[in-house]
C-alpha cells in the first residue's frame, strides 16, 4: 500500500531553485551559529565550573527552603568530545 511519504509530487523548476535558495541559507545560518559555540566554548567552561562550583558550596533548594549540597563524586565527568549545544 502507497503512504503519503512516499509520493511526492514533482516539483517545477522555480519551486526547486527557491527549495536550492533556502536550503543554502539554512546551511549558512547553522554553519555561523555552530562557529559561535565553538567560539563560546572557553567561556561555557567556565560557566559549568562556577555553576558546579556553587552548588558544591552552597547547594540547591529542591523543595521549599530545604537545600542540599551536591558532592564532588556526583558530578558528572567532562566528556572527551567536544560540547555539544542543541538549538
Amino acid at each position: 500500500m502507497s503512504q503519503v511519504q512516499d509520493d511526492a509530487p514533482p516539483l517545477d523548476a522555480d519551486s526547486r531553485d527557491w527549495l536550492e535558495r533556502n536550503v543554502a541559507e539554512q546551511e549558512a545560518r547553522r554553519s555561523a551559529i555552530e562557529a559561535e559555540m565553538i567560539e563560546l566554548a572557553p567561556q561555557r567552561d567556565r560557566w559549568i565550573a562556577t555553576f558546579f562550583d556553587r552548588i558544591q558550596r552552597w547547594g540547591f533548594n529542591f523543595n521549599g527552603d530545604q537545600r542540599r549540597k551536591i558532592s564532588k563524586e556526583e558530578l558528572p565527568a567532562k566528556p572527551d568530545r567536544p560540547f555539544k549545544v542543541n538549538f
